[in-house]
């Protein structure tokens, strides 16, 4: 059975080597995107606000996902830290993961969602084409012990801008 719940201790560091190890093993990453992810996940609890969200996926007391939003503008949100363990690919996590962050950043009026991945991470990408995300940047870079293709995917959440003049 799903489950989704905001952050416990522990699973920080489960977010951190799981990145790790998920992108080296399939993706060919080397350490550097483990440290990537710790600095990321620094810089994402040094700034307190309220918005700002970890959601861990359980699968019957197991983590099996995560996703992560934040405060990028008072218009923009900026997604991190999506991830489902290999084990549980094919059953909807990712996508209860999204939806359930993309209604979070909706009910607190936000206009945007942005995030980054990589056109190796092909059924990511699908999943966010799926979702409406669409491109807005790429740039091929040289990061992680090889040549990538970074892209910054963006949403535009209907409705958002009217909700936010009325209130």
């Amino acid at each position: 059975m799903l489950t989704l719940r905001t952050h416990q201790p522990g699973d920080l560091g489960w977010i951190i080597s799981t990145h790790g190890e998920i992108y080296s093993r399939e993706f060919g990453f080397d350490g550097s995107f483990e440290i990537n992810i710790a600095d990321k996940v620094l810089k994402y609890f040094s700034t307190e606000d309220d918005f700002n969200r970890v959601w861990i996926a359980m699968v019957d007391d197991k983590r099996a996902g995560s996703v992560a939003v934040r405060a990028l503008s008072e218009a923009t949100a900026f997604v991190n830290f999506v991830v489902v363990l290999n084990e549980f690919r094919g059953q909807g996590i990712a996508r209860s993961l999204m939806d359930g962050m993309i209604e979070h950043v909706r009910k607190h009026r936000y206009q945007k969602i942005r995030l980054e991945t990589f056109t190796c991470l092909e059924v990511a990408r699908e999943l966010y084409r799926d979702l409406g995300f669409t491109v807005i940047e790429n740039s091929v870079i040289h990061a992680f012990g090889r040549d990538l293709t970074r892209e910054f995917w963006e949403l535009t959440l209907q409705g958002s801008l009217d909700n936010a003049l009325r209130a």
